[in-house]
């Protein structure tokens, strides 16, 4: 049978604040109906991953794409077909009340 395609990839993503790699080289997939985690101590980036990949905070390097949309070129579109809540919740600067 063969394998659905992955509704995520993410290939070497990275971010960074200064000199410091919060978010260095990630990638994985994850394929559609399939339930996913990322697991990691605190300071891991794993919110800052999910908020990259909700095109909440930009993308310093490699690529993420979501439904084959890809989610530093097209970051409005992103936040139209997703809808995330994490275990918080907090307003973000880039996000406006219509959002």
């Amino acid at each position: 049978m063969a394998q659905p395609e992955p509704i995520i990839t993410v290939d070497q993503l990275v971010k960074t604040y200064g000199d410091k790699n919060v978010v260095d080289s990630v990638s994985f997939e994850v394929k559609k109906g399939e339930i996913f985690g990322i697991l990691g101590p605190n300071g891991a980036g794993k919110t800052t991953t999910l908020e990259m990949l909700e095109a909440l905070r930009t993308i310093d390097g490699g690529t993420a794409t979501i439904d084959g949309i890809d989610v530093a070129g097209e970051p409005r579109r992103i936040k139209n077909i997703i809808g995330i809540q994490l275990q918080s919740t907090m307003f973000y600067d880039k996000l406006t009340l219509r959002e």
